[in-house]
């Protein structure tokens, strides 16, 4: 299945992103690999786009089924998009690179990796509102991939990334939120209003 494939190598191009960022790979490939997090992006959501449109699921018609579970779709993809895109400071995320803090608020309150929820919720909720073979496929094999990368960041690149990383490791959870981080979590969207 080449959307597998294609959904597959984005993880290795976010990989290879996140190892040159921690030093891992020579600085001289950084105007190659700047641009992987961005590519694999595209890949994952081409690679989603064309088994959909390949097994024909966006020209069925929808029953209630299809609706509940596509309105929890819309749910998790919201959450996953705020979570990676908005729900960090931009600037000192996305344009500063010198902080190298973690950033410890709203959903990074929650867990060190909230992103991993939502994108399982969101893949695995398309396989229930349509329940094909390839999409079930789709949302093991991806939801594996990227716990694979978690494990990459938390134990290798995001220590080498974050100056703080091991404080944030004992404060937040890994990746499955208790009432002291849900709490914190909540706590700091109010104090954010």
């Amino acid at each position: 299945m080449k959307e597998i494939v294609l959904g597959t190598i984005s993880f290795i191009l976010y990989m290879v992103y996140d190892l040159e960022q921690a030093g891992a790979i020579s600085y001289r490939f950084r105007k190659i690999t700047k641009s992987f997090f961005m590519a694999g992006s595209v890949m994952l959501v081409a690679a989603t786009v064309m088994l959909l449109w390949r097994t024909g699921i966006l020209q069925m018609d929808f029953g209630m089924k299809q609706i509940f579970f596509l309105m929890f779709d819309i749910l998790f993809l919201g959450l996953l998009i705020y979570t990676l895109f908005f729900a960090l400071p931009f600037e000192k995320t996305y344009v500063v690179q010198d902080a190298h803090k973690t950033y410890d608020k709203k959903m990074y309150a929650l867990c060190r990796h909230p992103g991993v929820l939502w994108f399982a919720g969101f893949y695995f909720c398309l396989w229930l509102a349509f329940g094909t073979k390839p999409l079930l496929v789709m949302a093991i094999w991806f939801s594996f991939l990227n716990f694979c990368y978690i494990i990459l960041q938390d134990c290798y690149t995001f220590p080498k990334i974050f100056s703080d990383y091991g404080d944030y490791q004992k404060r937040v959870p890994f990746l499955i939120p208790n009432g002291k981080s849900l709490k914190r979590c909540l706590d700091t969207f109010k104090e954010s209003r």
